[in-house]
């Protein structure tokens, strides 16, 4: 009966099934930093909150692929303009999605957080995105203001 739950008269239907993940717009509400500060762009999804850690111990966790890090967001940043952005993930409970930057010239310690899921200076707290197998999850938005950062969980190496 399980088997044939998914399936019509011909079959099962691959539209059906969805890649798990999640997807939004980041907006980025300020000028750009320099090009020599804006290396690279991406997402991150942490599956537990980043407290009391240095950067370079959550880049052993991203190349672990405990931590998914999303293809660089660089080229599409711009001043004054909203991007979407997709990314897949394998289903389970992230507690901090963020955007971060890199903005030197080392790849393993030289980010930052410029946008949290969910954050506010009234609300600081971040927003906890969950995802379930077989389904992508929208409107996970995020805005970037590079002069106006969200406090950074990372300590300094």
């Amino acid at each position: 009966m399980f088997f044939f739950s998914g399936c019509d008269e011909r079959g099962l239907n691959p539209n059906d099934v969805s890649e798990p993940g999640f997807g939004g717009t980041i907006a980025y509400v300020s000028k750009l930093p320099s090009n020599d500060s804006l290396h690279d762009i991406r997402i991150v999804a942490v599956p537990y909150f980043p407290v009391d850690t240095t950067f370079g111990l959550i880049f052993t966790k991203i190349v672990e692929a405990i931590i998914p890090f999303s293809e660089s967001l660089s080229a599409t940043a711009d001043s004054g303009k909203t991007i979407q952005y997709q990314m897949f993930v394998k289903p389970q409970t992230y507690y901090y999605v963020a955007v971060v930057q890199q903005y030197g010239m080392n790849p393993f310690v030289d980010w930052r957080v410029i946008s949290v899921y969910g954050y506010t200076s009234a609300n600081p707290n971040p927003k906890i995105v969950t995802v379930e197998e077989g389904e992508f999850t929208i409107s996970i938005n995020f805005i970037v203001d590079f002069y106006n950062l969200p406090p950074q969980p990372f300590t300094a190496p």
